[in-house]
C-alpha cells in the first residue's frame, strides 16, 4: 500500500516549526523522530503584512536543517503546512517557493478551519474514543483553534486570532506595567471569544483537551502529575503569580517560551472564563499527528478531500450524472497529454481536474447566468475540509474559467506559479463540457495530443456531421482559446 512505512509531517507554526517522523505498523503509528525550533515567524510579521528578513532567515535555516531528515522518505508521504502567520503574510509566494527549495518538499498554506480539523484528527487518534463529546483547544503563536467532536468526527470548528506571539507583540510593552499588559491581553481574548461563546456552550462537551506547546507548558507549571491537567483554580493562581512576578520565572523553560507564555496564560484564562471550563486535559498529539493520519487516509478511501467534494455535490444539488460524464471525459483527455510540464507544486493535476469537473456546475444553485463566477466564489471562500489553499484556489479557478470568454487580463491575475500548468487542465475541462452539452453519454472516442504549442483534437468527420451544434461549439472554442494565446486545431479521422 505504501512504498515506505515512514511518514513525516512539518508544521510551520507562528511560534514554532515542528517536524514529526513516524512509522506505520499494522495501522498503528509509532513516532520515531521529532524536532522543534521556536522560529517565532510571527515576530517578523510587519504592520504592512510583509515578513522581515530576519524572520525569513530563521525560517529558511530551520527548514534546511529539517530537510536532511526527510531525504529518504517518499515525497508523497511527507506533508508540510503553514498556518496563521503564513496565511496572513502578504506577497509571500516568492518566500514560499524559496522555503520549499530549502525543505525539499511543497508547502501548503491551510485555512484556520483546516488547521482545526487536523488538530482534532491528531487528538482523536491519540485518545480512547468512547462516544463522549469533547472540546479541543490549540493555542498557537498566531491563532487558537476550537473544535467540538465525537470519536473521529469533528462537528464544530473555529479558528480565532488569539496567538501567544501575536498577543505578546501587541500588548506586552516594556513601557507599561506588566500586570496591565496581562489584563489587556486577557480582556482582548475575552472579547474575541464572544464570537463563538454562545454557539459552543450550546453545543456542549463532556471533556476538554488542550493540544499545543503553550498549553503543555502551562500544564507543566500547574501540575505535578505525569497526566497533566489544568484546573481553574491553579490557572487563576498562575495568572496572578505571573502578574506579580512580572513574567514567568521558571528556568526549566527556554527564554523564548518564557517571553510569550504570559500572553498564552492570559489567553487560556480568557478561554476558561468565557467557555466556563473547570478542567482541561493536556494531550500529547496535535496538528502534526493529524497531518500524518490525514496523509495515510489519502492512500485509501478515507481522503477527506473526496468526502468534501461528494458532500458539496449533494449539498448544492449538482447533477451528479452530468458531473461524472464531464469528469470522465476531462480525465480521458488529460491522460492523453498528461506528460505536459510543468507540474503544480505538491498538487495532483489529475485530482484537481476531477474535482473541478465534479463541481463545475456548483454555481447553478445560485443562478444560471454566470454560474461559473458563482461557482468560483463558493469554492474559493468556503471552508473545504482536507484542502490546502493552493489546491482550493486551483479548483476554484478551473471552475471559473470552464466556460464563456476568458479575458487575458483576468487570466493574468492567476498566480504565475500555476499558470503554465493550469492551461492544459483548463483545455481538457472546457472540451469535456463542450462534448457533454446534451447531458447524455457520448459514445464516440476523441483523441487529444499536444504538439509544440498546439492542441490537436482528432474527431471522426461523420460524427461531427451528425452533431452540428457540437461542431459549432468547438469552432467557437477555437476562437475563445485563441484569445488567451492557446491554439486548438480540429483534425478529422475515419473509424
Amino acid at each position: 500500500m505504501f512504498t515506505s512505512p515512514y511518514f513525516a509531517a512539518v508544521d510551520l507554526g507562528s511560534n514554532s516549526f515542528h517536524m514529526l517522523v513516524a512509522r506505520v505498523d499494522n495501522g498503528h503509528l509509532e513516532v520515531i523522530d521529532r524536532e522543534k525550533e521556536m522560529v517565532q515567524i510571527a515576530r517578523g510579521l510587519k504592520e504592512n503584512g510583509a515578513l522581515d528578513e530576519e524572520a525569513k532567515k530563521r525560517a529558511l535555516d530551520c527548514l534546511h536543517r529539517f530537510s536532511e531528515r526527510l531525504r529518504d522518505i517518499p515525497p508523497e508521504q511527507v506533508r508540510a503546512v503553514g498556518t496563521k502567520t503564513l496565511r496572513s503574510a502578504k506577497k509571500s509566494i516568492s518566500f514560499l517557493r524559496l522555503a520549499e527549495q530549502h525543505l525539499g518538499h511543497p508547502i501548503q498554506i491551510i485555512s484556520g478551519y483546516e488547521e482545526a480539523r487536523l488538530v482534532y484528527c491528531g487528538l482523536s487518534h491519540s485518545i480512547s474514543n468512547d462516544d463522549a463529546q469533547r472540546l479541543a483547544i490549540d493555542i498557537g503563536g498566531g491563532s487558537t483553534e476550537f473544535v467540538i467532536g465525537k470519536n473521529y468526527d469533528a462537528t464544530l470548528l473555529e479558528s480565532l486570532s488569539l496567538g501567544c506571539v501575536a498577543f505578546t507583540n501587541r500588548y506586552f510593552n516594556d513601557d507599561k506595567p506588566f500586570a496591565d499588559s496581562m489584563n489587556k491581553a486577557y480582556m482582548a481574548a475575552c472579547a474575541e471569544l464572544e464570537i463563538i461563546r454562545k454557539l459552543y456552550l450550546k453545543k456542549g462537551w463532556q471533556l476538554a483537551f488542550g493540544t499545543s506547546g503553550t498549553i503543555k507548558a502551562i500544564g507543566d507549571l500547574v501540575s505535578d502529575s505525569a497526566a497533566s491537567v489544568i484546573d481553574y483554580e491553579n490557572l487563576t493562581r498562575l495568572m496572578h503569580e505571573t502578574m506579580e512576578n512580572g513574567g514567568v520565572k521558571d528556568k526549566n523553560l527556554t527564554k523564548l517560551r518564557r517571553d510569550v507564555l504570559p500572553a498564552g496564560i492570559a489567553i487560556l484564562k480568557g478561554i476558561f472564563d468565557q467557555l466556563k471550563i473547570d478542567q482541561l486535559h493536556v494531550a500529547g498529539a496535535t496538528l502534526k499527528e493529524g497531518l500524518i493520519f490525514d496523509t495515510i487516509g489519502r492512500f485509501s478511501e478515507d481522503d477527506a478531500r473526496e468526502t468534501t467534494v461528494n458532500k458539496l455535490v449533494e449539498r448544492y444539488s449538482i447533477d451528479s450524472e452530468q458531473a461524472r460524464r464531464v469528469e470522465s471525459m476531462a480525465v480521458s483527455f488529460w491522460r492523453q497529454i498528461k506528460d505536459f510540464e510543468p507540474n503544480l507544486s505538491g498538487v495532483s493535476r489529475t485530482k484537481v481536474l476531477r474535482w473541478a469537473a465534479l463541481l463545475h456546475e456548483i454555481g447553478l444553485s445560485i443562478s444560471h447566468a454566470s454560474h461559473h463566477n458563482h461557482g468560483y466564489y463558493l469554492l474559493q471562500h468556503s471552508d473545504l475540509a482536507g484542502f490546502g489553499r493552493y489546491e482550493q484556489y486551483i479548483v476554484a479557478s478551473l471552475v471559473k474559467f470552464h466556460r464563456k470568454k476568458i479575458h487575458m487580463d483576468t487570466l493574468d491575475q492567476l498566480d504565475a506559479s500555476i499558470r503554465d500548468a493550469f492551461i492544459p487542465l483548463l483545455v481538457c475541462l472546457r472540451l469535456a463540457v463542450r462534448f457533454c452539452r446534451r447531458r447524455e453519454e457520448v459514445e464516440s472516442k476523441f483523441e487529444l495530443r499536444f504538439d509544440g504549442n498546439t492542441y490537436i483534437l482528432k474527431i471522426d468527420r461523420q460524427w461531427l456531421d451528425l452533431n452540428p451544434l457540437t461542431r459549432a461549439g468547438l469552432l467557437r472554442e477555437i476562437e475563445l482559446l485563441a484569445g488567451i494565446n492557446v491554439i486548438l486545431m480540429l483534425e478529422s479521422k475515419s473509424e
